[in-house]
């Protein structure tokens, strides 16, 4: 069995126009999986990123690739602060604190599911 065991979204400024989301989804098969979009509609569109510290010490985002959201067998897909998250862009209003967002996780077998995430601080 595939869950999100933990998920949730920090409240944003006014006029934000992107929110970041974090889960965390535990794989309790003998396969792997991916996660291949989340949806959500306050969002124009959904993006996967990783966050990384240049060269430099400066931290900067950029798109998932595959191999960073497999979930593996046994084990887990953790999204969290400077790490990697989902990038809700376009936000039709701010998220704010007490809010419950519903999101389709779609996963590479064909298994979808929606879960309720709190937005909260964290």
């Amino acid at each position: 069995m595939i869950e999100v065991t933990d998920s949730w979204a920090p409240t944003t400024p006014p006029n934000a126009p992107t929110a970041a989301i974090y889960l965390q989804i535990e794989n309790g098969t003998a396969e792997d999986d991916r996660l291949v979009d989340v949806a959500i509609d306050r969002c124009e569109a959904i993006e996967l990123h990783t966050t990384d510290i240049d060269e430099d010490r400066i931290m900067r985002m950029r798109l998932a690739g595959a191999a960073a959201l497999t979930i593996p067998a046994g084990g887990s897909l953790e999204m969290a602060p400077a790490g990697l998250h989902v990038m809700c862009v376009g936000l039709d209003a701010p998220f704010r604190a007490g809010e419950i967002l519903a999101l389709d996780i779609i996963l590479e077998s064909g298994t979808s599911f929606e879960i309720a995430t709190p937005v909260e601080n964290r």
